[in-house]
């Protein structure tokens, strides 16, 4: 699998999931029978995350059907995925000028925007966003303009904006470890901690809510529990970044002589 650029963690199952859906239920306008099948095969190998794939397959298909806004928007997903934001930028822009009513084809471009520095451009299609009738489309837009609002420094609308994707799905792991980063980010770390906790809770094989949670809980001085959701980081992702950090953090932190009393050791899927 090609890897997924780490700021795009938020989103990334959410996107991959979201743009094949959306090629089912859209309504094709191609007459061949060979063409449907192989945007089909292209959405399949999205959802897979075989990203290189999924834009070769994309790439075949737009020639034969060109006027099908998911096949840019696919071709689009398969590009931001890769860090290829002006390229995908573009694939959106198409998609967008064929149904400016879908509001997730805006979602993405703003999602390329953002990683592009046009932010402006990035908040109005965010904020379009708030007025789609579907849920998840708003819970979508209420993370991404959180992640706007963090590259901006404005980590009071950081985390008003996640807090908002919150009450919107209380469950959302993303929304949390958004939340905890604005935390953070503004010196609040018990707050911050006890969002991660939660993501870690939600989603209890996340290496990234474990890495953030052990290492706001060493700052804390809670050092011997940090230590282990950062042991927990490194067997959920062993070979890569986050793993990486881990064990660079472990490496350079020796461990606290005063052992964290069990009691602080929370339940549902933390450390033991």
């Amino acid at each position: 699998m090609t890897r997924v650029p780490r700021r795009f963690l938020f989103c990334a199952a959410t996107l991959i999931a979201v743009i094949g859906s959306g090629c089912s239920a859209h309504a094709k306008k191609a007459g061949s029978a060979e063409v449907l099948l192989n945007e089909r095969m292209a959405a399949v190998l999205l959802r897979e995350g075989r990203l290189a794939e999924a834009e070769r397959a994309y790439r075949d298909v737009l020639p034969n059907d060109s006027k099908n806004p998911e096949v840019h928007d696919g071709l689009g997903v398969s590009l931001l995925m890769q860090g290829r934001f002006k390229e995908a930028s573009s694939s959106f822009d198409r998609a967008v000028d064929l149904d400016s009513g879908k509001v997730l084809y805006r979602i993405h471009r703003g999602m390329a925007s953002l990683e592009l520095g046009r932010l402006k451009e990035a908040e109005a299609d965010f904020q379009a966003a708030e007025s789609s009738p579907s849920a998840e489309d708003r819970l979508d837009a209420a993370i991404n303009l959180g992640r706007l609002k963090q590259r901006q420094k404005d980590f009071a609308a950081a985390e008003e904006a996640f807090s908002t994707a919150l009450s919107r799905d209380p469950k959302s792991s993303a929304a949390l470890i958004g939340r905890g980063m604005a935390r953070e980010s503004r010196g609040a770390l018990e707050p911050a901690a006890e969002d991660y906790l939660e993501a870690v809770r939600v989603e209890p094989r996340s290496a990234e809510a474990h890495l953030r949670l052990g290492l706001v809980l060493v700052t804390l001085k809670k050092t011997a529990l940090g230590r282990r959701y950062l042991e927990r980081t490194i067997e959920l992702d062993p070979a890569g970044e986050l793993g990486a950090k881990a064990r660079l953090l472990l490496e350079s932190r020796p461990p606290d002589d005063t052992v964290a009393p069990r009691r602080e050791n929370p339940s549902g899927g933390s450390p033991s």
